[in-house]
């Protein structure tokens, strides 16, 4: 990804609808599967531009890791925590077993090797960590803006769970969200493809009150995924466990 998308998302990450609700849906699955009563040590993996570091500091010690000098540039404008440069998955500069929980949250979808990558993750967890991961989504909603993020491919639940068993991991749930969404969210990105447009605007900020109408829609998943797994959506959410292999 290139450098003025990391400007982009940094610019509205803590206004954005998407942002800030996909944030408080990953901080709630920490607090229901993956929350001690110790402090726990935690790696945000392919941190971008430092969303999620600040709020993990406040459960735990936390780390970064990225690839990019300017997602690591940006991650330290606003965390002052350990942000360390790699990639997976032959290229982690932190021991094996060093983590309780780790979140890699869209991340899988940029790396060619993704079921390796899920096995470096499974190695980097303490015996008894957890992991979160989120992917996007089908690839029928594929459009011009996976090619700007530069991802190699978009997921079913079913793909993701077998390739999430063949990496050694213990499966605690798994669940579609931005369900509710789904319908306007295909409609533009099916337009968009058919017009052959950039899908810029899926990062656009929108007006204020579109955006809060957005926002208390998305964030209504939160309720529901106390309750239910959902049945289908725009992207995947998998709460995992390190495998007893």
């Amino acid at each position: 990804m290139d450098e003025s998308m990391y400007k982009v998302f940094f610019r509205i990450q803590s206004r954005h609808w998407w942002f800030i609700v996909k944030k408080d849906l990953v901080l709630d699955m920490i607090r229901r599967f993956a929350r001690t009563n110790t402090r726990p040590q935690i790696l945000d993996i392919g941190c971008g531009s430092g969303l999620m570091l600040g709020a993990l500091s406040e459960i735990g010690p936390t780390s970064g890791l990225d690839y990019s000098d300017d997602a690591i540039r940006f991650c330290k404008e606003i965390f002052s925590g350990v942000v360390k440069k790699g990639s997976l998955p032959d290229e982690v500069p932190f021991e094996n077993g060093s983590f309780d929980l780790i979140t890699a949250l869209d991340v899988i979808e940029h790396i060619d090797r993704d079921v390796d990558s899920l096995k470096a993750i499974n190695e980097l967890l303490t015996p008894c960590g957890k992991a979160i991961i989120t992917v996007p989504a089908y690839m029928f909603l594929w459009t011009n803006f996976d090619e700007l993020n530069e991802h190699k491919r978009r997921y079913t639940l079913g793909e993701l769970e077998e390739k999430l068993s063949r990496a050694g991991f213990s499966i605690e749930t798994i669940t579609y969200f931005n369900t509710l969404l789904f319908p306007v969210i295909y409609i533009v990105r099916t337009i968009n493809r058919i017009l052959h447009r950039s899908g810029a605007s899926d990062v656009e900020m929108p007006s204020r009150i579109i955006n809060s109408i957005l926002r208390a829609i998305f964030g209504f998943e939160r309720t529901l995924l106390k309750y239910v797994r959902l049945p289908f959506g725009v992207s995947i959410l998998a709460i995992v466990s390190k495998g007893k292999g």
